[in-house]
């Protein structure tokens, strides 16, 4: 008998300028989601002063999402290109490239509890791929970003960045997806952590 695979957070491919429904493993994990903030040394210009949120993390790999990586397309711009209603209340929120892998597939994180299509990532966060929900979001005007791409490890790959000390980790806070300003959204989680991003960026590491 097939075991039931595990709750996929779809994703659509907006190649060629169409919209196409895709599906992406993004499996539920017993571990409080947690950013990674990116030391300056990491040397992957794909990271540079990213923070990504982490999804899903277990032993076959890791997947998650870029939050503070703006492009140079609006929610506003981009619905006009795809002939949807937007809100103007998120018609000038820059849509954020989420990762280097599959640059045309996206996601949206947003805090609507009650949409149909959506993985719960933490209380006031969650995670939907449908166009139906991007369509309802952006209409709605609903606190949300867009994603294109994502960020993806195989197996054992990030355990061994971490153990190199590539990456910072932290508890995620969903103000940090939704309402920090993306130029911000790195300085602010270290000074919370308690470290100055200036010290970090010279390269005196943490003391």
């Amino acid at each position: 008998a097939m075991r039931a695979g595990p709750p996929c957070t779809r994703g659509w491919s907006a190649r060629q300028g169409e919209l196409e429904s895709k599906e992406v493993t993004a499996k539920k994990s017993s571990q409080q989601p947690m950013f990674l903030i990116a030391i300056p040394q990491l040397g992957d210009p794909n990271f540079v002063r990213s923070v990504v949120l982490i999804l899903h993390h277990d032993g076959e790999g890791a997947f998650g999402l870029v939050v503070n990586h703006p492009i140079e397309l609006t929610l506003g711009a981009f619905a006009r290109e795809h002939s949807m209603a937007c809100h103007s209340r998120v018609r000038d929120v820059p849509v954020l490239r989420g990762g280097p892998v599959e640059p045309t597939r996206g996601w949206i994180l947003h805090e609507d509890g009650e949409l149909a299509e959506r993985e719960d990532v933490l209380p006031g966060l969650a995670v939907s791929g449908s166009m139906e929900s991007l369509t309802h979001l952006l209409a709605e005007g609903t606190s949300m970003r867009l994603l294109l791409g994502y960020a993806g490890w195989g197996e054992g790959q990030l355990e061994h960045e971490m153990a190199q000390g590539s990456w910072l980790t932290v508890e995620a806070d969903p103000k940090h997806v939704l309402v920090t300003p993306a130029s911000e959204c790195w300085n602010a989680i270290l000074r919370e952590m308690g470290v100055d991003p200036a010290r970090l960026a010279i390269g005196t590491g943490i003391h």
